[in-house]
């Protein structure tokens, strides 16, 4: 597979008259969104569109998912398949991709008894700040995005809120794409595995996606991944919207769509192809796997694999909390023992300085190279915005019966878990940690 990536800067985002891209600037037409969408509000009132730049004083909350609006050219299939076309296999070819730009999903999730926001895996309040101390833990400060603010109608069941809200942002990020048809990119890269160089070590990339049910899946050309056998992907695949995310239970630990095709690690293997390593490919797989029998089996599993493609190293990453680190660092064992060498990413606990109790949710003595990913376990205290989208108040504390603080104003959190991307383990952030 050869993937060209071609690239449209978005210097500025303003409402006009149509939409469309020219010398940097996207043009949005509010009406023509809304019309494009219509057709697939089957548990939707309404849809509000509002405009976020970076380092304004704005704070957005109930984040469920954001993407990079992208439109296939050429080459097999259709971006982000399985919705709108056949799942074909794409990563060839030529997708045309806004960057500097998101499209943002924003909706308070109905906390329900008897449905996916019951127990454990209810939809938590994520919240994201365009500037301050919490900016850099998500992609999105850096962006122009698009927040699209939903009005859910009452009566509906969590699957049907969960698929509507996705279908309604996919059909967005088509039609903001395709202003590009006529354009010129201002970048084009090229991404190719096939040629390798034999005096270089091959590595893959073991990505595994949190999958528990409606507010918590992971989507691999359009279906959920709770039945998967670990299973080999070219990485282009990935970079051309294979894998969508369904993922809205714990802020800090999420992976939205735009980093699962502008995954951080799978990015800097892809650039080190040829010089340091050969970059074999992805071996996907569910994280979250339900008992320690299915665990080991899905370990076992994406080392076959990683002999399979001859690989001498192996990068473990994963997406979610404690059940997922089970599964990875089981997969770090299977490999080290068979004689391929596997490093991670992995978010830590630590208390306030970081130092505080056991540092991480499960090791293994073959886990020793472990790179840290940020502690959410740091105390931040919010300050005040002057503007909030998707809502006046936050949604807290569900377990104690719910606390509902005005979103504008300051407010102290113990902990990072609200902050959305904060804990994600896809190697986006910014943060460091150093031993002393």
């Amino acid at each position: 597979m050869r993937l060209n990536r071609r690239y449209y800067q978005v210097k500025n985002v303003k409402w006009g008259e149509t939409t469309a891209f020219s010398k940097g600037t996207l043009t949005i037409q509010k009406s023509q969104l809304q019309e494009a969408v219509k057709p697939l509000m089957k548990s939707i009132a309404s849809i509000d569109f509002q405009l976020v730049e970076p380092g304004e004083s704005c704070r957005i909350i109930h984040v469920l998912d954001g993407l990079t609006p992208m439109v296939k050219v050429s080459g097999n299939g259709y971006e982000y398949p399985g919705y709108f076309g056949s799942p074909e296999t794409v990563g060839d070819g030529e997708t045309n991709m806004l960057t500097g730009f998101a499209v943002v999903q924003s909706a308070p999730l109905p906390w329900e008894t008897s449905s996916a926001s019951s127990g454990l895996l209810y939809p938590r309040d994520a919240i994201m700040d365009m500037t301050g101390d919490i900016a850099g833990m998500s992609p999105f400060s850096e962006t122009n995005n698009l927040v699209m603010v939903y009005d859910l109608m009452d009566g509906k069941s969590s699957a049907e809120y969960d698929q509507d809200i996705r279908l309604c942002s996919l059909k967005v990020a088509e039609l903001l794409a395709k202003t590009t048809l006529e354009c010129e990119p201002d970048e084009i890269e090229t991404f190719s595995i096939e040629d390798t160089d034999d005096t270089l070590p091959n590595v893959v990339l073991v990505w595994q996606c949190q999958n528990q049910g409606v507010y918590a899946n992971t989507y691999l050309y359009g279906q959920s991944i709770d039945n998967l056998v670990p299973t080999l992907l070219h990485p282009n695949e990935m970079l051309d919207g294979c894998v969508i995310s369904g993922n809205y239970v714990w802020p800090a630990f999420k992976v939205p769509t735009y980093l699962q095709s502008n995954h951080p690690i799978l990015l800097d293997l892809y650039r080190q192809h040829g010089k340091t390593l050969n970059f074999k490919g992805v071996i996907f797989s569910r994280s979250h796997n339900p008992t320690n029998w299915h665990k080991e089996r899905s370990a076992n599993f994406c080392v076959k694999l990683a002999h399979y493609l001859k690989a001498n190293g192996l990068v473990m990453a994963w997406e979610g909390g404690g059940n997922a680190a089970v599964d990875g660092m089981l997969t770090i064992q299977a490999a080290e023992k068979s004689g391929i060498k596997a490093t991670t990413v992995t978010f830590e606990f630590g208390g306030p300085d970081g130092t505080e109790g056991v540092l991480l949710v499960d090791d293994v003595p073959e886990a020793d190279a472990v790179i840290s990913g940020g502690s959410i376990e740091k105390p931040y205290t919010l300050p005040k915005v002057e503007r909030v989208v998707g809502g006046e108040v936050f949604r807290l504390e569900k377990e104690s019966g719910g606390v509902f603080p005005p979103a504008h104003e300051s407010y102290f959190f113990e902990t990072t878990t609200h902050f959305y991307c904060s804990g994600n383990q896809s190697g986006h952030s910014k943060l460091f940690a150093e031993s002393y």
